[in-house]
């Protein structure tokens, strides 16, 4: 799959008002997703989609991510997914304080972020007690359904 591949797959989803699309040719998976914007963004893709068509080299995966750094045994962790496609956002509004940090202290039921689809906004909250070890997600990113959020640390 090449850019014109990619810019024509595009150009056919705007002209039919398709907002999520993924496709899986020859070990290349592309996963896009329309932002409220009506810009196209990758998740989970070997292709890094900014505004439209702008395509970045392909993602480092497999043997050759796992090589860059020395990986934590992450399996100890339970991981919060996201129970839903939206925007991730890590405060209430824009002036108000974070929900959590890492490192912090959390009970079940505690409110970690917010995620915004389709202008509602849905508390996501800690699915066990513990220490909140690892933040996943960067306030305005689009996630996924399923996508790891959190890490807790249910020992600590």
């Amino acid at each position: 799959m090449d850019i014109k591949d990619i810019e024509n797959i595009i150009k056919i989803l705007k002209q039919n008002e398709v907002t999520e699309f993924e496709l899986e040719q020859e070990g290349t998976r592309v996963k896009l997703s329309r932002t409220t914007g009506g810009a196209y963004v990758a998740a989970e893709a070997r292709w890094d989609m900014v505004p439209a068509v702008q395509v970045s080299a392909p993602i480092a995966t497999g043997a050759a991510a796992s090589t860059a750094a020395p990986q934590e045994d992450l399996g100890r962790y339970v991981k919060v997914e996201s129970p839903i496609v939206g925007t991730f956002y890590r405060r209430a509004s824009p002036d108000a304080e974070l929900f959590v940090k890492e490192g912090d202290i959390v009970s079940k039921g505690d409110t970690l972020c917010i995620i915004e689809a389709m202008k509602l906004m849905n508390e996501i909250e800690a699915t066990t007690s513990g220490r909140l070890v690892k933040i996943l997600s960067s306030d305005g990113q689009v996630v996924e359904f399923g996508e790891t959020l959190f890490l807790i640390d249910p020992s600590a």
